[in-house]
């Protein structure tokens, strides 16, 4: 086992994690569920932290991640149905929920 991601947060690991078994790489998330712990222990030791199985799936789970990230570089819209500005995650409007075209 290799750690692969660390320092983000707790969504971000999860976003990654999603990211890397969706495309076959396996991983575990260490720390999900020691925020219990805040106060007892220090802040260092409550991050959550990606861990992959297989040290060899580095280069693989790199690429899945950068992907993602160029996904994720889209630009703010404007509906088409109800001219409302979204920001660039989304793909429904939060108005009328129409979709992204």
């Amino acid at each position: 086992m290799i750690r692969f991601k660390s320092g983000v947060t707790p969504f971000v690991i999860q976003q990654y994690y999603d990211a890397l078994t969706t495309q076959g790489i396996p991983c575990v998330v260490r720390n999900q569920f020691i925020s219990g712990a805040m106060g007892e222990l220090p802040a260092q030791d409550l991050e959550q932290e990606l861990w992959l199985i297989n040290a060899d799936d580095l280069v693989f789970a790199e690429r899945v991640l950068t992907s993602l990230k160029e996904d994720n570089s889209a630009e703010a819209w404007v509906c088409n149905t109800c001219h409302e500005p979204q920001d660039a995650e989304f793909n429904l409007c939060w108005n009328c929920q129409s979709p992204k075209c």
